[in-house]
């Protein structure tokens, strides 16, 4: 598994981390990053609520009360209002085969998700970075730790243990899109 570039250009051994260039849709997300980071930038801070999926107390370093989530496509009941206001991001969003769920996923400064799994199986996820701050910023797979870059897709199986963390002084945003995973013979080795 080793060789293949993870965002911040550091080699992965990760299983988790996928190659990014291998998924014909993220072409088409990297070049409507401008459009798509003008929709969020339109936004204003009460447009998020708190993540269906964060812990609201904090414990041991970790604080996940700063997960904030706008969501695009899935079963939130704002997802049409909220397609309206980003139409540029949603026809982004329907390049990509097989959409579970999408939206804006910001991390507040100081936000830092528990080591966790994703329980959704044969899915993974694409993070395209849309504003990421200077400083501590970053998701780790074991020992790998992956940095954004703006306007680089990140594809990662999320059922692998994974944390992510925004120890700067202001907000991280990615366009997260949750996807059907290729065939089984197109994947990595299981762990």
């Amino acid at each position: 598994m080793g060789g293949r570039q993870g965002i911040s250009g550091v080699a992965m051994t990760s299983p988790a981390v996928h190659d990014a260039s291998r998924f014909a849709f993220v072409p088409v997300l990297e070049a409507a990053f401008p459009a798509i980071r003008a929709e969020l930038l339109a936004l204003t801070s009460d447009a998020f609520v708190d993540s269906p999926d964060s812990l609201s107390v904090p414990e041991g370093g970790y604080d996940e009360r700063g997960w904030q989530w706008f969501a695009l496509h899935g079963e939130d009941p704002r997802v049409a209002q909220n397609r309206r206001r980003c139409p540029a991001t949603v026809a982004a969003i329907a390049q990509v085969p097989g959409v579970v769920n999408a939206g804006f996923s910001r991390f507040l400064p100081g936000t830092h998700l528990f080591p966790h799994r994703g329980e959704l199986p044969g899915v993974l996820r694409c993070h395209l970075p849309l504003v990421v701050p200077a400083g501590r910023v970053g998701m780790g797979f074991g020992t790998d730790v992956v940095t954004w870059s703006e306007g680089r897709c990140l594809v990662f199986d999320d059922t692998f243990e994974h944390e992510a963390w925004n120890h700067s002084g202001s907000d991280r945003v990615v366009l997260l899109v949750t996807f059907a995973g290729p065939p089984a013979a197109d994947q990595p080795p299981t762990r």
